[in-house]
């Protein structure tokens, strides 16, 4: 019988969605921001253009409603 060995230090596999939901520093400013925003505004944690010249990072978009 073959004895395996389980590595619990290994990040498990998860979800697009799970991994877009983690949250990370930028996300948690977002979630403040948006609670002082007044209703139905939105904001959106976004990747910034890739510049080869330039080491980019995440950015944050406030929405505003249609209506």
């Amino acid at each position: 019988m073959t004895d395996l060995e389980w590595d619990a230090s290994e990040a498990p596999l998860v979800t697009g969605v799970e991994l877009a939901a983690a949250s990370t520093p930028l996300r948690r400013a977002a979630g403040r921001l948006e609670q002082a925003l007044p209703p139905g505004w939105r904001v959106e944690v976004v990747d910034a253009p890739k510049r080869p010249d330039r080491h980019d990072t995440a950015a944050l978009r406030v929405v505003m409603p249609d209506d």
